[in-house]
């Protein structure tokens, strides 16, 4: 229930503020992320049910598939270990990014970024659902064009940064 209800406040925000970074729960004091300032990318792989549900969705609506792309993986997941880390779940970051900052800092040219963050799940498969089942965060996961996607997650968090490419 408790992932329903921080969905349900995110779909809110986000409807309300037209997609502006929103904060969700408020943040302890701490300082940002080290390895996120420093542009340090984690290992990061696709996660092949995420990758099948999301392909499926898209196909249903007559759009191409999207394909995981290094670099919006690793904003993801950088995004999702600093939010983790320091306890805090915003599309902002502690040190003031937002998401195409961040995308941008891993090097991805950033056309028509958005992103979706969930917490709750044990994976990301598990958030796929509930975006799925939001209005703003399934238009996002239905971006049209060519588009490339990254997804992180930290515990419980699941971060997904998609994009167009340029």
């Amino acid at each position: 229930m408790r992932s329903v209800t921080f969905l349900a406040a995110a779909a809110i925000g986000l409807v309300l503020s037209g997609c502006d970074e929103m904060p969700v729960t408020p943040p302890p004091d701490s300082a940002p992320d080290a390895a996120a300032d420093a542009g340090a990318a984690p290992a990061v792989t696709a996660d092949p049910a995420f990758d099948s549900a999301l392909n499926a969705l898209r196909a249903r609506h007559g759009l191409p598939a999207a394909v995981p792309d290094a670099r919006l993986m690793a904003a993801a997941q950088l995004h999702a270990e600093d939010m983790a880390a320091n306890g805090y779940f915003d599309h902002r970051s502690r040190d003031g990014r937002s998401y195409v900052q961040r995308i941008a800092a891993q090097g991805y040219p950033t056309c028509w970024p958005v992103e979706n963050i969930a917490y709750g799940s044990a994976a990301p498969s598990g958030a796929f659902a509930q975006w799925a089942a939001s209005p703003p965060h399934l238009r996002n996961m239905l971006t049209t064009g060519a588009v490339r996607y990254g997804i992180g997650q930290a515990g419980n968090i699941q971060v997904l940064d998609l994009a167009r490419t340029c």
